[in-house]
């Protein structure tokens, strides 16, 4: 998981790179339930913490839903997926989203 994760920074631009560096904690494993269902268990890694509101990142092979996108923003204090919104097809997409441009 974490030769995936440096793959995905190693492509990004310095600055990027920089923050995505930052965010990074000890990978740590967890079961995410699907509240869109009947609570199915999925296994995630969390891999990132954004330092405030409770928020992380983790990757699910899964992905989210009917559009499989593995790299999500997640409430680490809670055991679900989350909003479809949440969820992107790549690190470098999560992180542009909303987090990278409130940090400069």
């Amino acid at each position: 998981m974490q030769s995936l994760i440096n793959k995905e920074i190693e492509i990004m631009e310095s600055g990027l790179k920089e923050y995505a560096i930052s965010l990074l904690i000890p990978l740590e494993e967890k079961i995410l339930k699907w509240e869109y269902g009947g609570d199915e268990e999925f296994p995630a890694w969390v891999f990132a913490d954004f330092g405030e509101r409770n928020v992380g990142a983790a990757y699910c092979l899964g992905g989210h839903g009917a559009s499989g996108d593995a790299w999500g923003l997640i409430f680490t204090k809670d055991d679900y997926f989350g909003m479809d919104a949440g969820w992107y097809s790549s690190l470098k997409e999560m992180l542009i989203d909303g987090w990278y441009a409130k940090s400069i």
